[in-house]
């Protein structure tokens, strides 16, 4: 791993310098990204475990500017768990080829995963920001005055004697007919199949996702209120051997209402579902629990709580969330005497670059 990454230094810092003149009309970037979290779930329930994540990532890569339009990225990707005996790991190859306009970006490799794609935590539970925060496929970005829209397929598992495919794939698309409504669409799903070998494992998909709309508006005290509300379905069991009987399709309502005073973000998230299942959705919405065999057919989920965020010096980004979960009206054991479960999540984000040739 460390011969890896000595490699890495000696091409940026020996190879790139010879070839500078070979690329006088190109554009070549040293772009770093550090992020350093703390992610503790203190969960006792059927749902989901109480686990702590306590680490740091980086990202370096060279971003080879080739047309005003193209540019390729190639580099790596490290993560540094607390605790572990790993120097690294995982370690990942970051590798891409992008188009860019003032309203578009076309991904080819790996993909921008920023706020899990805009998903909402039923579709793609917030850890996957620290657990996964590299995926590899396609994706599509538009960002215009009325519509945003995003669509995306990342490849997790190649099909091979041993072992079906996997991939996941969403969209997210966003109409704004009104200064303070957006008309929204949100879909995720996951597919294990494979023609090349069935190693033995049937196919299987998983669908779940909606119409939904947001209102904000201005308030007096705390400059801004917004309020969204979403309906989702879902389709399709993932799990290879489901138990007998297991309901296919399923619904819930997804409401969160928000007020932003300049202290942070207080929010507070509902939600009523009735055999609801998705596959890398928040387990504290879905119908199945952490043991397959567990199963709670109807499902109320209550989230209360605080987010802040802050930029330093232009550059740094922190951010601290405080949560409070009730799970239907189970007995807590984090918080005794009460229904309440409770997470917490500290991140900071520290990028820099080093233009290395031309116009960075």
């Amino acid at each position: 791993m460390i011969r890896t990454i000595c490699r890495a230094i000696v091409f940026v810092s020996v190879v790139v310098p010879w070839a500078a003149p070979r690329l006088a009309a190109q554009r070549l970037v040293w772009r770093n990204e550090f992020t350093f979290y703390g992610d503790n779930t203190e969960f006792f329930t059927p749902f989901r475990e109480g686990e702590t994540l306590l680490g740091g990532q980086f990202r370096s890569f060279l971003r080879f500017k080739t047309s005003e339009r193209t540019e390729v990225l190639a580099g790596v990707f490290g993560d540094q768990r607390s605790g572990s005996d790993e120097f690294l790991d995982p370690v990942k190859p970051l590798l891409s080829f992008r188009y860019r306009t003032d309203h578009s970006l076309g991904v080819l490799g790996t993909l921008e995963t920023a706020d899990r794609h805009g998903l909402l935590e039923p579709l793609q539970v917030t850890t996957l920001e620290i657990t996964r925060p590299v995926e590899y496929g396609l994706q599509w970005v538009e960002r215009r005055e009325t519509v945003d829209a995003e669509a995306f397929i990342n490849w997790q598992v190649l099909n091979t004697r041993a072992s079906r495919e996997i991939f996941d794939y969403g969209l997210v698309l966003r109409v704004r007919p009104l200064s303070f409504l957006e008309l929204e669409y949100q879909g995720h799903g996951k597919h294990r199949g494979g023609q090349l070998f069935s190693a033995g494992v049937p196919v299987t998909n998983n669908f779940a996702g909606g119409p939904g709309l947001r209102l904000t508006a201005a308030l007096p005290m705390v400059r801004q209120g917004s309020l969204a509300l979403f309906r989702l379905w879902s389709s399709g069991i993932f799990a290879t051997d489901p138990p007998p009987g297991r309901p296919e399709k399923g619904h819930g309502t997804y409401l969160k209402a928000s007020v932003t005073p300049p202290l942070g973000e207080f929010f507070t998230v509902l939600w009523w579902g009735r055999d609801f299942s998705s596959e890398e959705g928040d387990n504290n919405y879905n119908s199945v629990g952490i043991d397959p065999t567990f199963y709670r057919s109807k499902r109320r989920y209550t989230e209360v709580g605080f987010v802040r965020r802050m930029t330093i010096d232009e550059a740094v980004h922190f951010r601290v969330e405080l949560r409070f979960h009730k799970i239907d009206h189970d007995t807590s054991k984090a918080i005794s005497g009460t229904n309440w479960e409770y997470s917490y999540r500290i991140m900071v984000q520290a990028p820099f670059e080093i233009p290395i040739l031309g116009e960075p």
